[in-house]
């Protein structure tokens, strides 16, 4: 319904990239990008679709870029997360998501919903985190 809402350019390419359209859900996260007001959570769901897709290099120099951002300023540990997920780097994943609920990130109530957190879901760490969130 906004076309510059940064956020449906978000979700519609995570859907995407979950229903195998690689190249759409890349065009989309792609365009998400441009928008004025495009943010980590944007590229770490590039960087994300990217490892899922096999663009290893590409999506670790898009969390390269993202700890740079880290140094000049706040960038949400969903991100990381998120990217860290995509990257199969299932410790540093939960080690972001506990730091997110630490810092009471409103995008980790949607754990148990979200399907990018799929490859969690067996981790006890993952178990115990949604536990302590009450979920």
């Amino acid at each position: 319904m906004n076309p510059m809402a940064v956020e449906s350019y978000r979700m519609l390419g995570s859907a995407m990239a979950l229903q195998g359209e690689v190249a759409d859900a890349e065009r989309v996260l792609r365009e998400a990008l441009a928008l004025e007001g495009a943010a980590a959570y944007s590229q770490a769901t590039l960087g994300w679709l990217l490892a899922r897709s096999g663009r290893r290099d590409e999506a670790e120099a898009t969390l390269r870029k993202l700890e740079a951002a880290r140094e000049r300023g706040y960038v949400s540990a969903v991100a990381f997360a998120i990217l860290h997920i995509g990257l199969g780097n299932l410790s540093s994943a939960l080690d972001w998501a506990e730091r997110a609920y630490d810092e009471r990130r409103g995008w980790l109530a949607y754990v148990n919903v979200n399907p990018i957190f799929d490859p969690l879901r067996n981790e006890p760490r993952f178990a115990a985190l949604v536990r302590k969130m009450g979920l």
